[in-house]
């Protein structure tokens, strides 16, 4: 008898194992850039690419001007021609590097014909005030259809080149769902490393998409409530009031409402605005604005309103100031900007300073010496802790996103969340884990996940331990939709919901 079933688990232990490889082998090949049939998404960091090989690299452009883009840039009008797009290439002046950009079609034609044309070329970007070359390569215009297009980066030279590209405009999505960052179609045969099922205090804010449905709820998912609509809603520290962005043609600007959603008002008109907070004294609302003037640079820059008087003015920030959130001050402010890393300013004057920004070496093998990295993963929704000292984030980890934290003081980030060795190594899955947000108590983080197929909300303890799945009767009911465009999802305040 024992025999017999030690027989039998073997047999099913056999069975499952071969199942597995038969999983992981039809899952493991993932992109290669080698042709417009496996491209690879544009690079967030700097990128290497082997001597007398191209890459191909994907984008899509709607006509329209529907998709956000990266940056969440607003919609625009439809026309017979879209926006301009921007791409440039920078490998510290290495000569053999070049990049043809080719259409869905043209692209279609490369696939039966090596020889077809692309559209467009890059070429160096020259600043005729001084004659200095600004970017190695460098391509723009616009197209009359929407679609997928390519970017085929060749290296002609004998040795590996590094190279950092970047591609912007209006009507572009870097990162299209659900190609390219894939929209939760998890399909695990069984569960690996199950993730209990709880309840938190307090009440959660959250919008069901960028411009969508915002809705409150008590921590063990009572209580779910339809607040109003808009972009990156927050609490005011006290749990009274709430502040959201709106992009809406006919009143477009920060708005600031009560708990219930009742008594709604805008406090600062402007067509571009995202992520406001309410500072911890309830004083002003700090919001970031689009202040680009060509798409050659996009320019996003602090916006700080005091909500009594209406009065504005503007924080000193860098380029690029993402996400602002308070300390318990409410005159220091912490943000992301994509091009630097985590950053602070004060409400009091003075230059911004820098957190956490790149580091490290890589080896220029043309040139043949080291060089500095100077660029890291783009970082996501930082949010300063509520004690003042740890910045949680989201930041690209190899093919998924993760979130992590840092000391206010500096240093090197660490991990909070973590990939399922079974899942990613086994089935080739990446799970992502993104959009965090602080306790009131700041002993736990909540963030969102897709681990189970579809986006849904998990807890944690900054260290990353005893992670948990919550508000899952409210992700059951409410479709939750998450695109990777710096998307302030929500936040968590003390208190019950009771509803209007």
């Amino acid at each position: 008898m024992q025999v017999s079933k030690l027989f039998k688990w073997v047999t099913v232990g056999f069975v499952l194992l071969l199942a597995m490889s038969a999983a992981s082998a039809v899952l493991a090949a993932g992109p290669t850039g080698a042709s417009p049939n496996d491209p690879l998404m544009v690079p967030t960091d700097s990128q290497t690419i082997a001597p007398n090989t191209t890459l191909w690299f994907y984008f899509d452009y709607a006509l329209d001007g529907s998709s956000g883009g990266f940056f969440g840039r607003a919609p625009r009008p439809s026309s017979s021609t879209g926006s301009k797009i921007n791409i440039t290439i920078d490998a510290n002046g290495n000569k053999n590097l070049q990049f043809g950009l080719f259409t869905p079609t043209q692209a279609t034609d490369w696939l039966r014909d090596a020889s077809t044309a692309p559209i467009g070329r890059g070429t160096p970007y020259t600043d005729t005030s001084n004659d200095l070359v600004i970017h190695d390569l460098y391509w723009s215009g616009a197209f009359n259809l929407s679609g997928r297009y390519f970017v085929a980066v060749t290296n002609n030279g004998a040795s590996a080149i590094a190279f950092r590209m970047t591609v912007t405009g209006d009507a572009v999505t870097l990162y299209p769902v659900p190609t390219a960052v894939p929209s939760p179609t998890l399909n695990i045969p069984f569960s690996v490393t199950p993730v209990p099922t709880t309840t938190v205090q307090g009440k959660i804010l959250f919008e069901t998409a960028t411009g969508g449905e915002i809705y409150a709820v008590n921590g063990d998912g009572s209580n779910l409530t339809r607040i109003s609509r808009g972009i990156d809603p927050s609490w005011s520290a006290d749990g009274k009031k709430i502040t959201f962005a709106r992009w809406d043609n006919s009143a477009p600007g920060v708005y600031i409402a009560n708990a219930d959603g009742s008594n709604e008002q805008i406090i600062f008109t402007a067509p571009r605005v995202r992520w406001p907070r309410f500072s911890p004294d309830g004083k002003y609302v700090v919001f970031a604005q689009d202040k680009t003037k060509d798409d050659r640079n996009i320019i996003w820059k602090l916006g700080l309103v005091e909500v009594a008087t209406g009065k504005l003015t503007e924080p000193q920030c860098s380029q690029l100031c993402f996400t602002p959130s308070w300390a318990q001050d409410s005159t220091t402010i912490v943000y992301a900007d994509p091009n630097v890393g985590i950053m602070q300013t004060s409400i009091l004057g003075g230059p911004a300073s820098l957190i956490m920004g790149p580091s490290g070496s890589y080896w220029d093998s043309a040139a043949g010496f080291a060089r500095p990295i100077l660029h890291m993963p783009q970082i996501q929704d930082a949010e300063l802790s509520p004690d003042g000292k740890t910045i949680a984030y989201a930041q690209p980890a190899a093919d998924r996103w993760e979130v992590s934290q840092v000391s206010i003081y500096g240093g090197v980030g660490a991990g909070v969340t973590t990939f399922d060795p079974v899942v990613y190594y086994l089935f080739n899955i990446a799970v992502h884990n993104v959009a965090p947000t602080w306790s009131p108590d700041g002993k736990q983080i909540m963030f969102l996940s897709d681990r189970n197929g579809k986006w849904e909300f998990f807890v944690t303890n900054p260290d990353g331990s005893n992670v948990r799945q919550v508000l899952k009767n409210v992700t059951d009911q409410v479709p939750v939709k998450f695109t990777y465009e710096n998307e302030r999802m929500l936040t968590w305040t003390s208190g019950t919901v009771t509803g209007k």
